[in-house]
This record gives structure tokens, C-alpha cells and sequence, in this order.
């Protein structure tokens, strides 16, 4: 599989940061906006560089849970 570039990252972090406070989107309806997998958005949100200023905790799967591996990153 082709490793995305830094360039689709920034994609995936611009538009979490427009998620505003309180509020909550998917992964697959981040991926859906950028035509990418949702796989692809929950890597970019693993190795986000600043949690600060990138809020990966509005960011939920299908269910509506924050996904345990890479918020806790358990195994």
C-alpha cells in the first residue's frame, strides 16, 4: 500500500480543526470529504503532531465511540 503523503495529513488535521467545540464527526465522514479510506484519517490522527491545536477527540467512529487503539493506544 502506497504510504500517503504529509500533503493528505494536513488535509485530515485542517478539517478537524473546523469541528467545532462540543461538537463531533466520523472518520468515515472525514474520509468521505477528502475521497480517501477512514483508515487513512484515523493514521493521520495516531501520528497528529499537536493534539493541541488538532482535536482528534471530536473525531468518533461509526458508533460514536473515540477509538480506543489510538486514543489510548492499547494493542
Amino acid at each position: 500500500m502506497k504510504q500517503p503523503s504529509n500533503k493528505t495529513f494536513e488535509k485530515v488535521y485542517d478539517l478537524v480543526q473546523e469541528i467545532p467545540k462540543g461538537k463531533v464527526t466520523t472518520y468515515g465522514s472525514i474520509a468521505k470529504k477528502l475521497n480517501m479510506s477512514p483508515r487513512v484519517v484515523g493514521y493521520a490522527l495516531h501520528i497528529n503532531p499537536d493534539s493541541g491545536l488538532t482535536p482528534c477527540h471530536r473525531v468518533v467512529d461509526r458508533n460514536g465511540r473515540i477509538a480506543k487503539r489510538y486514543a489510548f493506544e492499547s494493542p
